[in-house]
């Protein structure tokens, strides 16, 4: 649990005391086994990898999107890529993951696939 909330502490850029109002969200799930966390997010990126188990632009496009709010213009400013190729990818996303970003809890679920995808990967160091 200490080894935990110093890894949080790391993924945050923080260092000293921390409140644990401050963690927000991620409070949550300081509790929850990895392994709950790690099938969840398996559930969400293993269909957006290539056939060879690599990190593709369908995955890279939705942590970008999620990361830049729903953005599709800046979305494709940080991508490098045209708006049109953008929208190509988001529908290939809901297509792969069977859900719809216009759907309340589809876009749940995506906006804490990533923000876990981000702070996970510290809690496992």
């Amino acid at each position: 649990m200490i080894h935990e909330k110093t890894s949080l502490l790391k993924s945050r850029n923080k260092s000293g005391l921390f409140f644990y109002e401050e963690i927000g969200v991620n409070r949550l799930f300081l509790q929850q086994p990895s392994d709950d966390i790690e099938r969840f997010l398996n559930e969400v990126f293993v269909p957006l990898q290539t056939e060879h188990g690599e990190h593709n632009d369908l995955e890279k496009t939705l942590l970008a999107y999620i990361k830049n709010n729903k953005s599709a213009s800046n979305t494709a400013k940080q991508l490098h890529i045209h708006i049109n190729t953008l929208y190509q990818r988001l529908k290939k996303i809901e297509k792969q993951l069977n859900l719809s970003f216009d759907n309340s809890e589809d876009a749940l679920k995506i906006q804490l696939a990533c923000h876990l995808r981000e702070t996970f990967f510290y809690l496992q160091i």
